[in-house]
């Protein structure tokens, strides 16, 4: 293998990793990692594939247990923000439950709240981070093949480079957290719940 491409392949494995890191240690923010990652995957024309995917999880690992420990060591300011409060409210195995299926499922990026409200929790920093280990790996993997595939596709029906797609992928995953950053959840979580007793109480 040439000299340039190990070079390469060194860039974009520093890269993935620091960006996986950083943007995943933004609650609610930041560039999503796995974008960047599929990017690096298509530049690198696949080689390297199980090498980026592994430091793009470990970055998003690590970056998790950083929120974690912030929501441990600021739970007074934290608790002032409706989800958070509802959420560390809740008993412990449910939301060690509801994290690892947050965790999991692709694109949505409201895990940041369960890490949070963890940290504030004091829950099992041990339990909160093999969760994280598990789904974020499972993840990174789902929505990088889920990714490269959107990429590739769109970039043949709209004529436009795989990076520029990436790019506009990005503007959308920022823009879904910020929205979700901004929804009330404690009152969705009333209105769910008060559907659900109103079904119950007709069926009986």
């Amino acid at each position: 293998m040439s000299s340039w491409i190990m070079n390469d392949a060194f860039y974009y494995l520093l890269l993935v990793f620091w960006i996986s890191f950083v943007s995943n240690a933004i609650p609610f923010g930041g560039p999503p990692y796995t974008i960047i990652t599929a990017t690096a995957i298509i530049q690198l024309n696949y080689n390297y594939f199980w090498e980026l995917i592994i430091l793009a999880s470990l970055g998003a690992i690590l970056s998790k247990i950083i929120i974690y420990l912030f929501g441990s060591l600021f739970k007074k300011p934290l608790l002032k923000n409706k989800n958070v409060k509802m959420l560390s409210s809740l008993p412990n195995k449910y939301i060690l439950l509801i994290l690892f299926i947050l965790s999991i499922i692709p694109v949505l990026p409201f895990d940041d709240y369960l890490y949070l409200a963890g940290g504030a929790a004091k829950i099992s920093l041990l339990k909160m981070a093999l969760i994280a280990l598990i789904a974020k790996f499972s993840k990174t993997i789902i929505e990088i093949y889920i990714e490269l595939k959107v990429i590739t596709l769109a970039s043949y029906l709209l004529s436009i480079s795989k990076p520029d797609v990436a790019i506009i992928l990005t503007v959308v995953f920022i823009a879904i957290g910020i929205a979700g950053f901004k929804i009330d959840w404690e009152k969705q979580y009333y209105k769910a719940k008060d559907v659900i007793i109103k079904k119950k109480e007709n069926i009986s």
